[in-house]
Order: structure tokens, then sequence, then C-alpha cells
């Protein structure tokens, strides 16, 4: 029996910004708040800092989302 190929495809830098200007105002609340940990991990490293990336998200998962009642300015 054939093994699967594993087949990888990649989105070029227009089609990931047309992805994510589709994506419901929700779902992208979700993603930045998902991503706080990992931008927080790599911004100590690149500064020398030991990192513990268990216990900053750790610390995230205690937060709660903050409501924001006016949308996101453009820049």
């Amino acid at each position: 029996m054939p093994m699967a190929k594993l087949i990888i495809s990649y989105m070029t830098w227009k089609q990931a910004i047309m992805n994510w200007r589709a994506l419901p105002p929700e779902e992208k609340r979700r993603r930045r708040w998902a991503r706080i940990p990992l931008n927080v991990a790599e911004s100590m490293a690149f500064e020398g800092e030991p990192v513990n990336i268990a216990m900053l998200q750790a610390e995230h998962d205690q937060r709660t989302p903050l409501a924001t009642s006016k949308p996101r300015s453009a820049s």
C-alpha cells in the first residue's frame, strides 16, 4: 500500500491578507488574543531574556479578552 504524500501549500502574502480580511471580526479578535503569549515569548527571546512559554500561556489563560466598544482604526 503506498504511503500518503504530505502536501503543503503555502499562501502568498497577498492570499494571506485576503484571507485575513475575509475573517469575521470575532475570529480576528480570537486569533489576536491567542497569539499574545507567543508574541511576548518572541519579544523576550529577542532581548535575550529567559522565557518560559508554559508560564506565559498559564498567565494568559487566567485572563479574559478586553471588550472593545469601538473597532480598531486602520493605519
